[in-house]
């Protein structure tokens, strides 16, 4: 009973620590279907990450998310059963947008949204936007089956 306190406690302060750092060093937030352009495609996944909308998970690819030296996908995989697995994905979510809303955080704030490197040969393709602070946010996308999905979120 105790290690399966310490192991929920783990994650939960995990998640935490990963939001809060995708949202203090930034301060772009949707629904429905998840359509458009690269650009667009990342743009919406980061307003549902930012809204903590649970729809835009399925546009994550959980098993190899890497959130800004994070490496969330490790954690993911070995979660084993599905229950689990999906209280992690709705606590990342939770924390991811509970860290954006509690640092003031702000859609204004990210901009000049555009393709940064396509890798055609891998299937990603890199999307960047300017931030207010002066950096520049990173969004690998990854397609598999046609879909894309939200593999890393990284600064340049």
């Amino acid at each position: 009973m105790g290690f399966v306190v310490k192991k929920e406690w783990f994650m939960r302060k995990v998640l935490f620590f990963v939001g809060l750092i995708l949202v203090l060093g930034f301060m772009g937030c949707s629904g429905g279907e998840i359509t458009g352009d690269d650009v667009q495609v990342a743009r919406k996944i980061f307003n549902g990450l930012c809204k903590g909308e649970k729809n835009v998970e399925r546009y994550i690819d959980w098993e190899n998310l890497k959130a800004v030296g994070v490496d969330v996908g490790k954690t993911y995989s070995s979660i084993l059963s599905e229950k689990e697995r999906s209280d992690y994905r709705n606590a990342f979510l939770y924390n991811f947008a509970y860290a954006f809303r509690a640092s003031g955080g702000r859609i204004e704030n990210f901009f000049n949204w555009r393709i940064h490197e396509r890798q055609p040969d891998k299937n990603k393709t890199i999307v960047a936007a300017d931030v207010r602070s002066g950096r520049v946010i990173l969004f690998t996308l990854i397609s598999k089956n046609g879909k894309r999905n939200l593999a890393e979120i990284n600064w340049q």
